[in-house]
This record gives structure tokens, C-alpha cells and sequence, in this order.
């Protein structure tokens, strides 16, 4: 029943992948009371849907020296603290690939976000949450600046 009622819950607010794996972070804790905790604390650190439609925005511009800002930031990889080193609970585990929301602060404010949560000794706790579809907008005018610079050698060489 309550793997039930936890899998409609983030299937409305996740994908189906995303909700697989909170379900799965959240199984292993029997009460039920704590498994749904568990499951809407998963859910609540989830990104909202983020509206593109041009009727909702204004002042736009293009983004400024997408090359130069994105040139600033280092992808990397990294492995996800264990349980048992860190206060913060619910974390994912093993390997991934990403950011370091600190890096991205520098040139692209506007895409982190400061989130409070409460840790396992009910301390609150601010941490960085970067907004990763932000940065499509920036990589999309880097790569259109790679092409027109690859063009223009291009013409030079005479390819």
C-alpha cells in the first residue's frame, strides 16, 4: 500500500526514473508515517516545472560571451559522500557527473539557488542547488559561437 501511494505521488511530481529512485532510497524504512516523510522530503527536492513560453517573460537577451562564462566552469566527476559521512540524508550514491554549484555561483548567479533542509540532528542547513536546465540556454549560444567561429576558419582555409 505504501509503496503504492508513494509511487502516485512522485509520478506526479517526477519522472518515471526520478521516482523509481526515491522509492528506492525510502524502501528500506518499514513505518509507514516515516516512509511517506521520506518519500515527500525526496519529492520536495525535486526541480518544478519550468515554463519556456516567450508570454511570461521579459527583457530578454541573449546570453553575453557564452563561450567565456561556460569556459569558467569545470564538468567533473565525483562520488556522493556515504550515509555515515555526512549529516544530510537521502543522498544519492556512487559515481556521477556534474557541477560544483559554488563554480557556477561565480558566473551564473541566477542559476543557484540556496535550499534549506534539515539534516539527520534536525539542524537546518543551507545547501546549493544549480539549475541544470538554465544552463542549456547558455550552452546552446556557446555552440552556435563555435560554429560561426569554425565557419569563418573554415572559409579562410577555404574548406
Amino acid at each position: 500500500m505504501k509503496k503504492l501511494i508513494a509511487s502516485i505521488l512522485l509520478t506526479s511530481a517526477a519522472t518515471a526514473t526520478q521516482a523509481s529512485d526515491f522509492a528506492d532510497k525510502c524502501k528500506h524504512i518499514t513505518d509507514f508515517l516515516e516512509n511517506f516523510k521520506c518519500v515527500i522530503d525526496a519529492a520536495d527536492s525535486l526541480p518544478r516545472p519550468r515554463f519556456s513560453d516567450e508570454n511570461l517573460k521579459k527583457n530578454i537577451a541573449t546570453v553575453d560571451s557564452p563561450l567565456d562564462k561556460i569556459s569558467q566552469l569545470n564538468g567533473v566527476n565525483f562520488e556522493w559522500k556515504n550515509p555515515n559521512e555526512t549529516d544530510i540524508e537521502h543522498l544519492p550514491q556512487g559515481k556521477d557527473i556534474g557541477v560544483i554549484a559554488q563554480d557556477v555561483e561565480k558566473v551564473f548567479p541566477e542559476l543557484v539557488h540556496n535550499v534549506k533542509i534539515i539534516d539527520k540532528n534536525g539542524t537546518e542547513v543551507t545547501l546549493k542547488q544549480v539549475n541544470y536546465a538554465g544552463l542549456v540556454g547558455v550552452l546552446i549560444e556557446s555552440i552556435k559561437e563555435l560554429k560561426k567561429d569554425n565557419e569563418a576558419l573554415r572559409q579562410q582555409l577555404g574548406l
